[in-house]
Order: structure tokens, then C-alpha cells, then sequence
């Protein structure tokens, strides 16, 4: 029976050597030579189409697009599964172990790491509380985490060891298994409480924000001082006969996004594991970026995809993590359902154990969503997450990079679209243009002798 067909989604991505088709809903990439591409060039219009009514040899080129689903019957309507909040074991909790800092991040979203509110600290009972509801709200899973979070979360040391060693007697009697993180601007790191975390396996992330004269700019003291000295010694201390890989996680305001290449360098020649490099959100008018200073951004990323290219060919796996994780996706074809997790798997909570969609909506009453003694509240999520998506609904039904976005950052829509009052989308061309990227480079990496490093992505997705 000759069968209508009809062509999916689907994108075409040019590299030097030939291109790749992107297929939209299963985020697939295929490599298509010269005679491929021109069966593509004259099909790619004519809809419906009976493969068994084409001429041979397009025939069989055609019959390879339908097998890798480019092809579809005819009527067939793409669909976005529907998660329903309260039908997702909780996977991670976000715990605000402090809501207080040493710092004065210029970009802080959480206002100082108070969230708005006055300085807190997380009470030692309130902690094992919540690490208890973590491992309770898991369902099935066979592993939960619990990231250490603030503010400064070194600042309570206390409530720290409650919620690990909470945690992990909870999970151990579940017969589950738990993962610590912890994210600290570094300069409150001791041998003493960097020996702790060894103990307990807790993976660190120490933000830093490049070379002195960046970094003290950005994250100085209440005093004006900057940190870059204590937290660079800290990081020794993390990174001295460090039993796992420390990351630095960076933030740069968009006066900055020029100078991508050199922070990542000098994090590099610090010794840190990995890079990974954030705009800073929109707190406010002032860090809204302009068009130029996007294009300085994907600029900067465009560089660093050149060296990870250049280092792959050389047999080596340059430690950018902002592109290790999206070819990671690209790679096992993780299709997104929503923007992230936040409500659905992902939950933070504040030092009074009140539950909120992520860690950057904590202190915002609009995204409360229960407590760790209750419980989540599924209709609230439901309701938070509706409205944080329907300004974008129509916009990201029609765009090539949906299964792989969904819609950005929750809070960073919030801050443009709900308190800066700007219109819907308004980070849609970016993420574009570094998906886009993202896919090129995966294009690269499938010629012979850079394909080792596939398999490595698709472990790194796992994790």
C-alpha cells in the first residue's frame, strides 16, 4: 500500500565539509552527502509524497529519510506530552541553606542572597526536614540530590551537616542513593570544612568570575573590596588532591560577554575541571544587553566552539561545560517537555522550609508552592507554570529549536516580561543563534576522527 508522506520539521545546517539535517521533534541529526542533499533540494516541497512514485535512485534516499523519520504519514500532528506536576517524583531539592552572603555580587539576583527578605539561616531541625521530604517525595527513583545552596551556604555549617547526614540515613534506610552539591563563592573554604565535604562526596562549584580585575569588579565584599584573592584560595584548597572534578561557575554582566575567552583561560590555568559561563539575569534595566553586546556574547562562544572543535581533533575534550551539556542533549536526543525542571522533579526551598518553583524564584510569593512538612502543592505548580508559559505559547509552537528549548529560563522571563515590563520572546534570538551553534558543532564532531567523543556525551547525559 503507497503511503501519503509528509516532511517533519526539520532544519538543514551547513559545516565545511557538506551538512546535516536537524529533525525538529526528535532532535536528530543525520549527515547528508551531495547526492543526499540534492534528493532533499528537489522533495523538500512536494507535499504529500509517495516514495513508491519516485523515480529511481531518489527512491531510496527517500525511503532513508522516511526510516529516520523525516518522512512522515501524511497528518500526522506534532504533540508535546503533557507533564502533570504531582505525577513527578521529586528528583532535586535546591536547599537555601543560607540566606545571607559575604558578598555584594553587582548582579545578585537574590538581593544580597537574602531573596528579599531579612538575613536567615536554616535551622539544623528545619534541614533534616527537608532532606526527610526529599527522599520521601523520590517515589521510585533510585537517586535523588540535594544541591547546598544560598546565599553563602558555608555560612551554616550546622544546618550543612543535618541535611547530609539526614539525608543520607533517610536514603540508606529507602535503600536509594543521594548526591550532595554545593555552590560557594569560595572564600569561607577551610580544611576543615573542605574535609567534610570529601567525606560525603559533595561536589563543589566555586563561582569565580575570571581574572582579578573581572572578578573583584563583579563580587566584592560589603566593604568594596574585592574577593578574587580568598576565593582563588579557597579553590586551592578544593583542588588540592581533589578526589572529583571542581567546577567554576561564572557570571558576567553583559559589559563583559567580550571577554569569554580570556575568563575561560585563566579558570583553566587556575586548575579548575571545568568552565561554565552564564549571562547574568535581568535583575534589573541595567543588565538588559543590547543587540551588539549578544552579538559580543555568541562571538565569545564562537570562539571557544573553534578551540573545542581544534581539541577534539587533537584527542582531547576541552572542559567548556555550557556546550559539553548541549551537545550532550543533542546527542541522546533529549527532547524537552518544559524549559527546565522547576516544579516538575526540581524544587527549592527557603530557610523556613516554604517550597518555590526553583532556587531563583525563592522569596517571590507568586511561585510558593507548599512546604517541606506539607508537602508540594500540585495545583499550584500547575497554575505557576501555566502563566509562566503562556506569553510564549504560540511563539515556540512554531520554532525549529523548540525540543531543544521550550522557553528559556522561568526567571529570566519573569524579570523581562512581569517586572521590567518588556515583551514576550525577547531572548528567543539568542538561544537560537546557540542552539544553532550547538548543532554545527555536533556536525563537526561526527567525522571519524573526533567521533570518540560521542560516547562521551552520551555518558555525560546519563549523569
Amino acid at each position: 500500500m503507497n503511503t501519503a508522506l509528509t516532511w517533519a520539521d526539520h532544519r538543514i545546517v551547513d559545516r565545511e565539509d557538506g551538512a546535516v539535517v536537524y529533525g525538529v521533534e526528535d532532535v536528530s541529526l543525520f549527515s547528508l552527502d551531495r547526492e543526499a542533499r540534492d534528493v532533499l533540494a528537489r522533495w523538500r516541497l512536494v507535499e504529500p509524497l509517495v516514495v513508491e512514485n519516485t523515480p529511481e535512485p531518489d527512491r531510496s534516499v527517500l525511503e532513508d529519510f522516511r526510516t529516520a523519520r523525516l518522512l512522515v504519514p501524511a497528518g500526522t500532528t506534532s504533540r508535546v506530552p503533557r507533564v502533570e506536576p504531582g505525577t513527578v517524583p521529586l528528583s532535586t531539592l535546591v536547599l537555601e541553606v543560607a540566606q545571607a552572603c559575604n558578598l555584594r555580587c553587582t548582579y545578585c539576583y537574590a538581593d544580597g542572597g537574602t531573596y528579599g527578605g531579612p538575613t536567615r539561616l536554616l535551622s539544623p531541625e528545619t534541614a533534616r526536614r527537608a532532606a526527610r521530604f526529599l527522599v520521601d517525595a523520590s517515589g521510585d527513583l533510585p537517586e535523588v540530590t540535594l544541591v547546598l545552596f544560598g546565599g553563602e551556604p558555608l555560612l551554616n555549617l550546622p544546618a550543612i551537616r543535618a541535611a547530609v547526614d539526614e539525608a543520607e540515613a533517610r536514603a540508606t534506610d529507602a535503600g536509594k542513593t543521594v548526591r550532595f552539591s554545593l555552590t560557594t563563592n569560595g572564600t569561607l573554604l577551610s580544611r576543615e570544612n573542605v574535609a567534610f565535604l570529601r567525606e560525603h562526596r559533595v561536589s563543589v562549584s566555586v563561582s569565580l568570575d575570571g581574572p582579578p580585575a573581572i572578578h573583584d569588579a563583579n563580587r566584592p565584599g560589603p566593604d568594596g573590596r574585592g574577593s578574587y584573592s580568598r576565593a582563588v584560595a579557597g579553590l586551592a584548597l578544593l583542588l588540592d588532591g581533589a578526589p572529583g572534578p571542581v567546577a567554576a561557575r561564572v557570571t558576567l554582566p553583559p559589559a563583559q560577554w567580550d571577554r569569554v575567552p580570556e575568563v575561560f583561560d585563566h579558570l583553566a590555568g587556575l586548575g579548575v575541571h571545568e568552565v561554565g559561563i552564564a549571562p547574568a539575569s535581568p535583575t534589573t534595566p541595567d543588565l538588559l544587553p543590547t543587540p551588539q553586546q549578544e552579538d559580543r556574547l555568541l562571538a565569545g562562544f564562537s570562539e571557544m566552539a573553534r578551540r573545542f572543535c581544534a581539541a577534539a581533533r587533537a584527542g582531547q575534550v576541552l572542559p567548556f561545560s555550557n556546550l559539553l551539556d548541549l551537545l550532550a542533549r543533542i546527542h541522546v536526543g533529549a527532547t524537552r517537555v518544559a524549559p527546565c525542571g522547576a516544579g516538575l522533579g526540581y524544587l527549592a526551598a527557603d530557610t523556613e522550609g516554604r517550597l518555590f518553583l526553583c532556587h531563583r524564584l525563592v522569596g517571590n510569593d507568586g511561585f510558593h508552592a507548599g512546604d517541606v512538612g506539607q508537602g508540594a502543592r500540585p495545583d499550584r505548580i500547575r497554575t505557576c507554570l501555566a502563566a509562566l508559559a503562556a506569553p510564549r505559547k504560540e511563539t515556540c509552537t512554531a520554532c525549529w529549536a523548540r525540543s531543544l528549548c521550550r522557553g528559556g529560563c522561568h526567571y529570566d522571563n519573569h524579570q523581562r516580561e512581569n517586572v521590567l515590563g518588556l515583551s514576550p520572546g525577547g531572548n528567543c534570538g539568542f538561544i537560537r543563534r546557540w542552539i544553532q551553534l550547538g548543532l554545527e558543532v555536533y556536525g563537526d564532531l561526527q567525522r571519524e576522527e573526533t567521533r570518540w567523543l560521542l560516547s562521551r556525551l552520551g555518558t555525560r547525559a546519563a549523569c
